[in-house]
């Protein structure tokens, strides 16, 4: 189950990208994998003559919802004004990969580097005199090379 899709990941993942949580499913009649990295979600469709992915960032997701019935469920996506609709998952493994994505995702935005605050921070510091000229356009380098 999904062996081309898993064999397939390695040229599809970017540098530094971890696999956080997978599940089999369907996205546009492709029976694929589902994958949550820790940046972004992926959906794999590989067939003998065909590769499909198609991802979504974790900050273009703006919502995510799943229902289960008695043994699948779904997984709805929106991002980026797109909806999403992953079906035929086994159906504790919706459940399990909704609340993952929503936890990353919440977790991530609490922690979102904001370079025009960071900035505006160090010229506070710089405006009481708590460091110099020189000091400030040294830290503000150091930020801006973190993006």
């Amino acid at each position: 189950m999904n062996k081309k899709e898993i064999k397939a990941l390695p040229e599809i993942l970017w540098q530094d990208e971890v696999v956080k949580k997978a599940c089999s499913g369907t996205y546009k009649l492709d029976i694929g994998l589902l994958v949550a990295t820790n940046k972004r979600v992926i959906f794999i469709s590989k067939t003998l003559f065909s590769l499909k992915v198609e991802d979504f960032a974790y900050d273009k997701i703006t919502s995510i919802e799943y229902s289960t019935g008695m043994i699948f469920g779904d997984i709805v996506i929106y991002a980026a004004g797109n909806k999403a609709e992953i079906e035929d998952i086994v159906k504790h493994d919706a459940k399990d990969m909704a609340e993952f994505i929503r936890a990353f995702i919440s977790n991530n935005s609490e922690n979102e580097f904001d370079l025009t605050k960071e900035i505006e921070k160090l010229a506070k510091l710089k405006e009481q005199g708590v460091i110099n000229d020189d000091e400030f356009a040294q830290m503000k380098a150091k930020l801006i090379a973190k993006m």
